[in-house]
């Protein structure tokens, strides 16, 4: 089974602007207190839809 990536957030980037949330169609992440998180990691299909929709870069790879 192949090592899955998550998406690492660099909270002093993110604003909270949700375009990250939007981009994953499995629910992975979440605006909590105004940042994105991984509240479903288990979820995640490492495809890196997150990164590419991030204006601030604040998702900058997959760890």
């Amino acid at each position: 089974m192949p090592k899955r990536l998550l998406p690492k957030i660099l909270e002093e980037y993110c604003i909270g602007c949700g375009h990250c949330v939007l981009a994953c169609p499995l629910g992975v992440l979440k605006i909590v207190n105004r940042k994105a998180k991984v509240v479903a990691p288990e979820k995640c299909d490492s495809e890196g839809r997150c990164i590419a929709a991030c204006p601030q870069k604040a998702i900058p790879n997959l760890k």
